[in-house]
Parts: C-alpha cells; sequence; structure tokens
C-alpha cells in the first residue's frame, strides 16, 4: 500500500487506513476465517441466553417470589453467559477476523482456536449449571467455585496465546491502532480473572478483586477491543481514513490507566483504605476522556457519509455505541467522587452502568463488527439494511432508558436512605423502610419495562446475526491473501 503523505498532519496515509489486502475470489471451498465464523456464530447464542438471564434476574430483584432460582443466582449465571459466553467469544471472533488483516500473515494456531471454542462453551455451560444448583461461591460477578475457576482460565488463555503466535509472523510494518486494544485486551483477560479469584483472601480483598475484575473486563476486554474492531470497521465502511491516530492514542492510554477505577469507586464511605477512594476518584476520570476521545474520533472518521448514515446500520450502531460509551464513562467519574458515591454506593444505579456498557455500548460495536465482517466470512449479505437500522434505534433507546430509570432509582434509594439517616424524620428500617424504598422500586419497575423492550431487540440482533450467517443473499466473497502466499486468478 502507497504511502502517500495527508497534507498538514504529518501522518502517512497508510498509518490511517487499516491494512491488508482482499482480492475478489470466491471462496470455494475455502476454510479461511473457521474460527472468527464460529466464534461469532457461538457467542450469538450466549447472547441471546444471557439476555432472557438478565432480565430474568431484574424481574426477580423486583418480584423475588416470580421465579424458583432467586436473584442471587440469576444474576451470575446471566453474567457467565454475557461476559465470558457471549463477550469473550464474540470480542475474540473479532480478533481472530482482525488479526491477518492486519498483520498480513495467517492466522496461527487457528485449530488451536476452534478446539478452545468447543471447551469454552462446554466449560461456560456447566459453570452455568454449578451456579443454578447452587454451588457458587457467592463471589461477584459469576460466583463460580474455585475449583471450575481453573479450566475457565485456561480457555480464556487461548487468545492470547493464538494472538501472540500470529504477530510474531507480522509482515506490516505499520501497527494500526485496533492491534493496540486487542493486544491488550487478550493479554489482560487472564491475568484480571486470576487478580479476581485469588483464594485465601480477606472479605474486602475479595470485594476489591471481584469489582477490580469487573471494572477491567468490562473496559480493557469489552470496551476495549470493541472499540478496536470499531476502528478496523468504520474506515473501511465509510471508505475514510482514520480521522486521527493521536486521539486513537489517547483513548488506548486513558483506558488502560481508567479500566479497573470503576470497582473501588463502589466502595467509596466503606471500610477501604484512606487513600483509595481520592486515588480510585482521579484516576477514573480517564474513563470519559478515553471514551470521548474514542467516541469523536470515530464520528470524525465517517466525514461526508454522515449525511448517508441513516442508511448505513454498520456506520449508525459504531456511532451510536462509542456515543453511549461516552455517557457511561461520564456517569461511571461522577460517581466516583465521594459526595456522590455515598449516594448511589450500593444502589441500582451501578446496574444502570453496567447495562449502558454492555447493552448499550458494546452490543452496538459488536453488532457493527458483525454485519460488516459477515459477507467476508461467509459470502452473505445482511438479511436487512432497514431492520438492522432499526434495530439500532431500538437498542439504543431500551438501553438509554433502561440507563435512564436505573441509576434514578439508585438516587432516589440514596437520598432517601441518607437524608433519612441524617435528617431523623423517617426511619429507613422496620415500618419505615417501605417509605423511603416505595419510588426507588417504581423508578425500578420502570427500568424493568425498558428491558424488556431491550431484550426483544437484543433477540431481534440474534436473529439478524443468524439470518445473515445462513440464508442472506449470497454476494461476492472477499478472500484475504497474505503476503506469504501468491494471489492466484
Amino acid at each position: 500500500m502507497a504511502a502517500t503523505s495527508t497534507a498538514g498532519s504529518g501522518t502517512s496515509q497508510s498509518e490511517l487506513n487499516p491494512p491488508g489486502r482482499l482480492t475478489g475470489l470466491m471462496a470455494a471451498g475455502a476454510r479461511r476465517d473457521s474460527a472468527a465464523t464460529r466464534h461469532l456464530f457461538t457467542s450469538t447464542a450466549f447472547l441471546g441466553i444471557g439476555a432472557l438471564l438478565w432480565l430474568g434476574s431484574m424481574a426477580a430483584m423486583r418480584f423475588p417470589a416470580l421465579f424458583p432460582i432467586s436473584a442471587g443466582r440469576l444474576r451470575p449465571m446471566a453474567m457467565i453467559a454475557l461476559m465470558l459466553g457471549w463477550l469473550v467469544l464474540g470480542l475474540a471472533g473479532g480478533v481472530y477476523y482482525l488479526l491477518p488483516r492486519l498483520t498480513g500473515a495467517s492466522l496461527r494456531g487457528e485449530g488451536l482456536a476452534n478446539l478452545a471454542l468447543a471447551a469454552s462453551v462446554g466449560t461456560f455451560a456447566v459453570a452455568i449449571v454449578l451456579v443454578g444448583l447452587g454451588f457458587g461461591d457467592g463471589r461477584e460477578p459469576f460466583a463460580i467455585p474455585w475449583w471450575w475457576d481453573v479450566p475457565v482460565l485456561a480457555v480464556l488463555a487461548v487468545p492470547a496465546l493464538v494472538t501472540l503466535l500470529s504477530l510474531r509472523e507480522r509482515r506490516e510494518s505499520i501497527v494500526y491502532p485496533s492491534l493496540w486494544f486487542m493486544v491488550a485486551g487478550v493479554t489482560w483477560l487472564p491475568v484480571l480473572y486470576v487478580a479476581g479469584n485469588l483464594p485465601g483472601l480477606r472479605s474486602l480483598a475479595i470485594a476489591l478483586g471481584d469489582l477490580a475484575f469487573s471494572a477491567g473486563f468490562l473496559h480493557v476486554w469489552a470496551l476495549g477491543v470493541a472499540t478496536g474492531l470499531a476502528y478496523y470497521v468504520v474506515p473501511k465502511a465509510s471508505g475514510q481514513p482514520l480521522a486521527n491516530r493521536q486521539l486513537a492514542r489517547v483513548g488506548f492510554w486513558s483506558l488502560l490507566f481508567g479500566a479497573v477505577w470503576m470497582g473501588p469507586a463502589q466502595l467509596v464511605a466503606g471500610p477501604t483504605p484512606e487513600w483509595l477512594p481520592a486515588v480510585a476518584a482521579v484516576l477514573g476520570l480517564a474513563i470519559p476522556v478515553a471514551s470521548t476521545a474514542n467516541a469523536v474520533n470515530l464520528a470524525l472518521t465517517i466525514g461526508p457519509e454522515w449525511r448517508n448514515i441513516g442508511r448505513r446500520p454498520i456506520l449508525a450502531a459504531a456511532v451510536a455505541g462509542s456515543a453511549l460509551a461516552a455517557i457511561a464513562g461520564i456517569a461511571t467519574a461522577i460517581a466516583g467522587f465521594r459526595s456522590a458515591a455515598v449516594l448511589v454506593a450500593f444502589t441500582p444505579f451501578w446496574d444502570g452502568v453496567i447495562y449502558l456498557l454492555m447493552f448499550g455500548a458494546v452490543i452496538l460495536l459488536f453488532a457493527s463488527f458483525a454485519w460488516l465482517a459477515i459477507p467476508t466470512l461467509v459470502g452473505r449479505m445482511i438479511d436487512s439494511q432497514k431492520r438492522a437500522t432499526r434495530l439500532v434505534r431500538r437498542i439504543t433507546f431500551a438501553a438509554g432508558g433502561t440507563f435512564l430509570f436505573l441509576t434514578l432509582a439508585g438516587l432516589a434509594a440514596g437520598y432517601g436512605w441518607t437524608g433519612a439517616a441524617y435528617s431523623g424524620l423517617v426511619e429507613n428500617f422496620g415500618e419505615g423502610w417501605a417509605q423511603t424504598s416505595g419510588l426507588p422500586s417504581v423508578l425500578f419497575g420502570i427500568a424493568l419495562l425498558f428491558g424488556t423492550l431491550g431484550l426483544l431487540a437484543q433477540l431481534g440482533l440474534c436473529a439478524s446475526i443468524y439470518r445473515s450467517l445462513t440464508s442472506g443473499r449470497a454476494t461476492i466473497q472477499e478472500v484475504l491473501i497474505t503476503d506469504e502466499e501468491p494471489v492466484t486468478e
């Protein structure tokens, strides 16, 4: 690829465009991208299962006698399906898709990746069953018993191994920003899991470890890798070069520095060291800086295609997802300061932030990647551009509404408990509990209604991906040609 200079930027055009070469040959009998295809297909099933379990856990929290399984079991079961089954497998498929395109070499260890996929499905399914039967250890977010953490850790380490093996064969001289996010994600994923599941710790260390893992997973792995995919998707879909490499660098490093501090922020005013809340509040400011920088960079990259974004679901999903990530980052930073944290700690506020990240930001970035990659993977177009555009709007609306009312429920609960404690006008225990929990319960119920709309949109996305993979209209399939093999007509 020619390195023509971009006027006024001092950056070569090859640094701003995703590298890699594609040819328009039909893929008859080709087994390229088998790991990416299988991971995308499998992770979509976990998304549907996890979305159902998550809504069930919300309903069980509001109506405790609704299900035979309590919210305390449904929530970790949902987290296993969503965070491990969907986000680990789905985003790992994205990593396997981008690696050969950004390195110029074939994916190394593709057979290992496919074998690990089968092992992951069994491992995560057993974990869900164990927690559902009551064998969980109660730790956040998965409650997986310690003796089953070992096989989970083993399958989580495979994406890092495959990535590092592939990077050793890199032939492209330019390191495109997507690789930064991908390498950070795959290397930190097993490290975070070990840090969040160390045995023999005291209760405070366990709580901090669990929260730090959840925060690091959501930001470094889920949002980080999804943003790296978006940095590839948006230039490809819009036909425009990446707007600013420096903004991408700011977004990357800020995300790494701020990632885990959403965890300790949830224990402000608790039994933590005095210095920890202040450090968490200051370093947590890097989270909105990262998400805002990435959102602005992606928006600028679209350029003249903004006028067509209503008819381009790939671009619309990427922009909406990055914007929702910025909103979640701002809410996280605000809640990290002591004056706000004493109100929202241990309330539905943090569930709203997690919901917006997973079912708003990351799911839209994931959808954007899936809709771009499917024609390349299987030679079929997405089933309907109009239906996909409607899904983007519905997911954005439902995620925004659920986040809004969960955060309002958290604020109402915080003000009720704190105000009652300081004023003495209302007792927030015994008979007075109903007075302080009435408004939060109503707001939580409205959030549950938005969550139901969100579930329908999430299942609609699963159906869109499956229809596209299996019965979408056939198109010319692009076949990746690496530097190590000749192009043959």
